[in-house]
């Protein structure tokens, strides 16, 4: 969980971030209340992580991997990526994905998980723990939020938009 960003086509670490930049990210990181309260907890190595490792990574979580998309314009933080490192990820307690510019729940993102995975209606209700008919109506209301139509296409759009890829599997 490294933070890597982009200047005039050359990559650089997190350390090599200005003051004016980094304080523009602790403020923002100060004044999440959610992800204070779960970054701060996080312990590597034996120990809890020194407050500019929880801006580190709360960057991390709230802007993503290095790409082509700038985080910071003219002093001011842009909106966060969809960027998730795994399916339960952390950053789904504190920040919101969005889907054609809606916000999901975390059950909708659960959801279009599994979407993902291709499971038939009755499977994936199964192992969202709810009833077919329950399932039903919160594919309904996720497909009306998001304007689209189908399972297919919302799981197409979450790929594009970077809320949903195929997580590998770890063993235990």
């Amino acid at each position: 969980m490294q933070v890597q960003w982009l200047q005039n086509g050359n990559v650089h670490s997190f350390e090599e971030l200005s003051a004016k930049n980094y304080t523009i990210l602790a403020n923002a990181y100060n004044s999440n209340a959610a992800a204070l309260q779960h970054i701060s907890c996080i312990v590597e190595q034996g120990s809890f992580i020194s407050f500019k490792r929880q801006v580190e990574i709360y960057t991390y979580f709230m802007y993503g991997g290095l790409d082509g998309n700038p985080d910071l314009v003219n002093d001011e933080l842009q909106e966060p990526e969809n960027y998730r490192h795994s399916r339960d990820c952390i950053s789904l307690k504190f920040k919101k994905i969005k889907l054609n510019g809606s916000p999901l729940k975390s059950r909708e993102v659960q959801m279009i998980d599994l979407f993902i995975e291709d499971d038939k209606d009755d499977v994936i209700a199964e192992k969202m723990g709810i009833a077919v008919s329950t399932y039903n109506q919160h594919k309904k209301e996720l497909f009306t939020k998001t304007g689209l139509h189908t399972k297919t296409a919302v799981a197409v759009a979450a790929v594009r938009q970077r809320i949903a890829r195929t997580f590998k599997r770890q063993s235990v």
